[in-house]
């Protein structure tokens, strides 16, 4: 059920905060865009888990749940029916293998579901790697080398720095699908 954001009800949503690979290195400025658009604002790390029913609670109690691509988005089953879960996709040409894990299930759970897929600039493979490097001018080539590769790369290898003005708009455009007026 929609929150009434006339009511003075604000829409929780559970973080999930990554803290090796594929971490979220502006995860305090992502926390806080969610809140500034009206969330309330969960955030999960890896010791949130260790208490298996009381976080299936926590995430059964919200609306939303965002997670960079990883073990982690499994807690989506615990979301209520028509919440909304959002992938958080690393780059490296990510989009297709990210959906077939998470994304193509989503309907069938009664959720919604959103992608933010990090750009060039937005990885943390950009400190490593030349800008004419094929992890950046081809990462189907990456792809094509086996999935250890990919792994290594594009899973293993990074970890993402959201835009935090393109983050925003995509909460406040989740906020907006998740409440009324």
């Amino acid at each position: 059920t929609p929150v009434n954001r006339t009511s003075g009800g604000r829409p929780r949503l559970v973080m999930l905060l990554r803290r090796h690979s594929r971490a979220l290195t502006n995860e305090a400025e992502a926390v806080a865009a969610a809140a500034e658009v009206g969330f309330e604002v969960v955030a999960a790390g890896p010791e949130a888990v260790r208490d298996m029913a009381h976080f299936a609670e926590v995430v059964n109690s919200c609306d939303v749940m965002v997670g960079v691509h990883g073990a982690g988005l499994t807690n989506m089953v615990f979301l209520p029916h028509n919440g909304t879960a959002m992938q958080i996709i690393p780059w490296g040409e990510m989009k297709w293998p990210c959906w077939s894990i998470f994304g193509e299930t989503v309907p069938d759970m009664g959720l919604r579901y959103v992608e933010y897929e990090a750009t060039a600039e937005e990885t943390t493979l950009k400190d490593v790697y030349p800008r004419d490097h094929p992890v950046f001018t081809n990462p189907v080539s990456i792809h094509k080398q086996g999935f250890d590769q990919l792994w290594k790369i594009f899973l293993d290898g990074q970890n993402v720095t959201l835009d935090i003005n393109r983050f925003r708009g995509v909460m406040q455009q989740i906020y907006q699908d998740v409440t009324v007026t």
